[in-house]
């Protein structure tokens, strides 16, 4: 399956309210966990990025996911 048919696939299961949601996505934004993770149930390749740093002694690591082209391609035929 390629990363077309996968977003294709995933967005046919969306309601009305989630593709509004998904529209509203611009190119070059982190995508939310929930939504990373929902496209890679449909076998979208999403990156992510940990991002670590000290905050006064205590390391932190937060994972942000990187918006994949072929989804930024995607939304911007749909709309």
């Amino acid at each position: 399956m390629t990363q077309t048919q996968a977003l294709e696939q995933w967005w046919s299961s969306l309601d009305d309210r989630a593709r509004r949601d998904a529209l509203e996505v611009e190119p070059g934004d982190f995508l939310s966990e929930a939504l990373a993770l929902d496209l890679q149930l449909y076998g979208v390749h999403v990156p992510d990025v940990a991002v670590a740093f000290d905050l006064d002694g205590d390391l932190r690591r937060v994972v942000v996911h990187v918006q994949p082209r072929t989804l930024t391609d995607f939304l911007t035929g749909v709309r």
